[in-house]
């Protein structure tokens, strides 16, 4: 059976791994940071230099064969000590335990500065670096996890820099300085001491792969546990209409319950070494109390000894656990900083420009693409232009290939081969926010955040005016409805809107879009959540703001594909027919059957409204 080695090398570079990957982010802190380390070396320096001054102490504190009275009288002269010597000497003590504390204050409020500015910085910039991954980045890992990265592994990482930097100061120091005044005093009673201290690594050795591996785990079921929250309050509505809750909680439960028993041995493996090592310790002070028996040390030179121990021992009992606690703050910034060296599927190239407008002329030449190697093309080798001012709509049936020409178009991917052209310049030489400033969009899944109504509408142009937000509420015909809630525009409407009706979200979504006013309005089944009264209205705002603009809709309504200049007829990645309405009816057969399927029924329920 092989025995497990261990290297003091992946100890080292475990234990500095952390504080590599931080130090770009504790650099502007490095004064506030140094400081820290000095007031926790002095206090380290003072505590181990303690015990000296006891056994200095201790001489006038247990005089030996002299007069009490004559000592306190001042005529002892013998000791060559009056009462105010040693009122002196006994007043370091009190002026000694204040300058340690002062010193170990310091070095604590510092240190807690420093990790708190630098865990502010780091979730910040981990939460910036998230948002700049590409969709196929958010398609791949989940909202849980990420939340766990940005929350939890931050925070763990935040431990290096707090009480295991502190330790890895004062300890060390304080290990040092007490081992001087040990030898100080007795360098025989010194090695005898420390020949028991290097049992104490034996636990920190054995324990450490424990830790890290189950600290592992730990991080991964609080993942899966933060997904699972995520997933529950997302999709509320779901589990309410099922009737679903006692399910949910037996799943929360259970996972609560792996978490518990893999925190638990995570947490036994820590605590398990402070009492081995005590055990040691306590082995050292029964060694010690023999030795002063047999060599028949006086009363304060045993009290300056077994200080000397203490201040020695429970520094490598505090030490013991540094190792642990280094491997879980490995693991969490091991994860925080593979998100970290990530690098967006999509990135701006060195030389790509700023536009600050559109005309809207937009063409695919040759574009080709699909979502993953083992998936089918979801487009091949489409050819389409896209004229400036025209209402283009897009039919076919699902996965024709619709949404991906929105997708490509917004540079959420990117095309495998091909360009895609506006005003005549590859988008690829745009940069991403320029070119996304110039097109708007509505989608069938409209999401609005939990704020206020204005604020959910002035999304779309954060510098807007109160009044322009009114002016596009008025335009997608939601500003009625807008004064009718509680506040007016400074309504919160909750959860992704969840306080309004489908259609009222939909109106916002629109107001939203109108505000922006981009050359590019791209509409993603927009009329989806609208009656037939709102959707005249609604397609009477878009005929408006489509004058001058280019629109580009998705169509599962007739009065969406009644209106465009072009409709494309889609299959399978591919341009099967183009034209209007009434060519394509008379002169498509696919465009027919699509029409009989989706849109002859709409057809049927308006001629009988009118």
């Amino acid at each position: 059976m092989t025995k497990p080695k261990f290297s003091l090398r992946e100890l080292i570079r475990n234990g500095i791994g952390p504080y590599r990957d931080l130090y770009p982010f504790l650099k502007p802190y490095r004064i506030q940071f140094g400081l820290a380390l000095a007031f926790g070396a002095l206090f380290g320096a003072a505590t181990g230099l303690f015990p000296l001054v006891m056994n200095q102490v201790n001489k006038y504190v247990f005089p030996q064969g002299h007069d009490k009275a004559a000592i306190l009288a001042g005529t002892d002269t013998s000791t060559g000590a009056d009462v105010n010597v040693a009122i002196l000497y006994c007043s370091v003590i009190p002026f000694i335990f204040i300058l340690r504390s002062t010193f170990d204050f310091l070095n604590s409020y510092l240190m807690a500065w420093v990790s708190l500015r630098v865990l502010t910085d780091l979730r910040c910039k981990l939460y910036q670096h998230i948002l700049s991954q590409s969709l196929e980045f958010f398609n791949r890992e989940r909202a849980g996890n990420l939340m766990s990265r940005v929350i939890n592994d931050t925070r763990q990482a935040q431990a290096a820099l707090t009480s295991v930097s502190s330790d890895l100061i004062k300890q060390p120091i304080t290990i040092v300085s007490a081992a001087c005044t040990l030898i100080y005093l007795d360098w025989k009673f010194t090695i005898g001491s420390l020949v028991l201290f290097p049992v104490c690594l034996v636990p920190i050795l054995l324990f450490g792969k424990r830790v890290k591996k189950q600290g592992k785990l730990e991080e991964q079921k609080v993942g899966i546990m933060m997904t699972a929250l995520q997933e529950t309050f997302s999709g509320i509505r779901v589990i309410k209409a099922f009737a679903r809750e006692d399910r949910e909680s037996k799943q929360f439960n259970q996972l609560s319950e792996e978490n518990f028993r893999n925190a638990t041995r995570v947490r036994k493996a820590i605590e398990i070494v402070s009492p081995l090592v005590e055990a040691v310790g306590a082995v050292g002070v029964g060694l010690a109390l023999f030795y002063v028996w047999y060599f028949h040390l006086s009363a304060a030179r045993l009290i300056a000894l077994l200080m000397a121990m203490y201040f020695l021992y429970d520094p490598a009992k505090k030490l013991s656990r540094i190792h642990l606690v280094m491997q879980q703050c490995f693991v969490a910034t091991t994860n925080v900083f593979e998100i970290m060296r990530m690098k967006p599927a999509i990135e701006d190239r060195p030389a790509s420009i700023t536009i600050s407008e559109s005309k809207g002329d937009i063409r695919f030449e040759n574009v080709t693409f699909r979502y993953r190697p083992e998936l089918p093309m979801a487009l091949t080798n489409l050819n389409l232009h896209i004229e400036r001012g025209k209402y283009f709509a897009l039919v076919g049936a699902s996965g024709a290939g619709k949404s991906t020409i929105l997708s490509l178009l917004l540079r959420f991917y990117e095309a495998d081969s091909g360009a895609i052209l506006l005003d005549g310049r590859d988008t690829r030489t745009i940069t991403q926010e320029s070119l996304r400033n110039q097109v708007g969009i509505v989608t069938q899944d409209t999401f609005l955040f939990h704020d206020s109504i204005l604020n959910n509408i002035r999304y779309g142009r954060l510098n807007a005016t109160e009044e322009e937000v009114v002016a596009a509420a008025k335009s997608a015909f939601a500003h009625n409805f807008i004064m009718q809630q509680p506040n007016g525009y400074q309504t919160v409407i909750g959860d992704k809107g969840c306080l309004l009706s489908g259609g009222q979200q939909q109106r916002v979504s629109i107001a939203r879009a109108l505000l922006k006013n981009a050359p590019v309005l791209l509409l993603d089944e927009a009329m989806s959540a609208l009656d037939s009264e709102a959707e005249r209205e609604i397609q009477a705002a878009l005929e408006r703001l489509s004058e001058g603009r280019t629109v580009i809709a998705i169509a599962h309504r007739l009065s969406t594909v009644l209106k465009a200049d072009q409709i494309i007829v889609m299959d399978h990645g591919e341009i099967r027919e183009m034209g209007t309405h009434r060519q394509l009816l008379e002169s498509s057969t696919l465009y027919r059957r699509l029409y009989d399927l989706q849109f002859n029924v709409q057809a049927e329920e308006l001629a009988d409204v009118a």
